[in-house]
């Protein structure tokens, strides 16, 4: 009897412990929160809508919620509203967390030592406090852990690389960033062909796309490799292989298309007939309102300088008015040939080369086929230096 007794009582915790398979429970750990910080969870392509929310309360929370399958979410705590409701002498700076971890339907735990030690959202993002925080009861999350962890180092240093360009306009800062963007990328694609979990891998997949005639065909076969093995059984799987199909429009070789195009004394002149068969040509598109394009012309003089005997540099603006232009030109005093695009050249760039933002520089080969595209004159730099 007290057998039979022990396995019905054993019968009845393991029901209360049961793993949710149409849900998830979310605890959560947060020594230091003070009560009533908001806590909200929220997919990362859709970070609008939330999944859950809840409230810190005795420096823990509890989230329920509903995912079809496992996906990448940010979980975000702000105690903003709660420091509006505290004493004035008592209030404490707001507080603004925002992570990042897969989370799946099941039981979750949450833990880290304190919320002082999470990065913080925006600008104030540090990549290294990745590592004082954990999420047990997700498979997809303790893949997902491992390669956070292995590339904490190099995403930080990447980081810390690209602000200090973006402060003092070191093109070597930049240049080492980019070596060390290529090592990541290398360590990601080693890392999908070693983890067959297909939430992760479509995740990390994301992070390899590149823009536009910065990839060959070759790339774009790579990545569909990777996902060889999956039948078309989730919507992410189906998008991620529309886009690689949508970027075979886009790889280094395209043709550039001829347009026409108006010069400073208004004669008109055709895109085509500015290539030269001896040389790499630098299509700069820019307009007399973008502060970036004008800002981006100091470092182009210097690229015109080293290169201008090899490379022939064009400029070409995208204005409406070509007053506009003119005035631009003069305070400019580009020492390149410059061009005002007709509005049917505009829209063909648009359409036909992905040009949707400006400062964009195209890089064409003596055959007239397009082998770079991209906004960063830093950027640009290497590839010159490449070819």
């Amino acid at each position: 009897m007290k057998y039979l007794l022990s396995l019905l009582f054993l019968g009845s915790m393991a029901a209360c412990i049961e793993k949710p398979t149409d849900h998830f429970v979310l605890r959560g750990t947060v020594p230091g929160a003070i009560d009533s910080t908001e806590v909200t969870l929220a997919s990362y392509k859709e970070y609008h809508k939330k999944i859950a929310s809840g409230y810190v309360i005795n420096g823990r929370f509890e989230l329920q919620g509903k995912v079809n399958a496992p996906v990448y979410c940010r979980l975000s705590m702000s105690d903003q509203h709660a420091n509006t409701n505290k004493e004035s002498k008592d209030k404490s700076p707001n507080k603004y967390v925002e992570i990042g971890f897969f989370v799946e339907n099941g039981n979750l735990t949450f833990q880290t030592p304190h919320i002082d030690s999470l990065p913080q959202s925006f600008w104030l993002y540090d990549i290294r406090k990745e590592k004082n925080y954990t999420l047990k009861g997700s498979v997809a999350q303790d893949i997902f852990y491992q390669y956070q962890q292995q590339t904490i180092s190099l995403r930080h240093e990447i980081e810390s690389l690209n602000k200090a360009y973006m402060e003092n306009g070191n093109v070597e800062n930049f240049k080492t960033s980019y070596a060390k963007q290529i090592k990541l990328e290398n360590q990601t694609k080693e890392f999908i062909r070693s983890h067959q979990n297909l939430a992760v891998n479509l995740y990390l997949a994301e992070q390899l796309k590149k823009k536009p005639f910065t990839y060959d065909q070759a790339y774009l076969d790579e990545l569909t490799e990777f996902f060889a093995p999956y039948q078309d059984t989730c919507l992410a799987l189906q998008q991620f292989r529309q886009y690689l199909q949508t970027a075979r429009t886009f790889v280094q070789g395209k043709a550039l298309r001829d347009g026409e195009m108006t010069t400073p004394d208004g004669k008109k002149a055709t895109l085509l007939s500015q290539l030269k068969k001896d040389h790499h040509t630098v299509i700069d598109f820019w307009a007399s309102w973008c502060g970036p394009c004008r800002a981006s012309f100091p470092h182009l003089r210097e690229m015109h300088k080293t290169y201008g005997e090899k490379v022939t540099f064009i400029s070409l603006s995208v204005d409406k008015s070509e007053k506009d232009w003119q005035k631009a030109l003069e305070e400019e005093k580009l020492p390149w040939n410059q061009y005002l695009a007709t509005p049917e050249l505009s829209k063909d760039t648009r359409t036909n080369y992905n040009l949707n933002s400006i400062p964009t520089f195209l890089v064409i080969d003596p055959r007239g086929k397009i082998i770079y595209s991209g906004s960063n004159s830093g950027e640009l730099e290497i590839m010159l230096e490449k070819i």
